[in-house]
């Protein structure tokens, strides 16, 4: 699933790329399922896509888009 946000948001430039997928951890994935993607990343895990793996150091930095994270997601 993580891939799948990657994909859709690669068109940006890396940084902002990184902060919006790391938005969408934060907004939409329930703790477990990002513990369990940080846990495949602190480990190494090599089939991360690279820049599902920035944007999981961008969330554990707290870099991430706060007024986004705040407004409904409507649905």
């Amino acid at each position: 699933m993580g891939g799948d946000v990657s994909r859709a948001l690669s068109h940006l430039p890396p940084d902002e790329a990184s902060e919006q997928v790391a938005t969408h951890l934060r907004k939409f994935w329930e703790p477990r399922m990002r513990q369990a993607l940080i846990d495949r990343v602190r480990g190494g895990d090599e089939r991360v896509d690279p820049l599902l793996a920035s944007a999981v150091r961008d969330f554990l930095d707290g870099d991430i888009d706060r007024e986004e994270v705040s407004e409904p997601s409507g649905g």
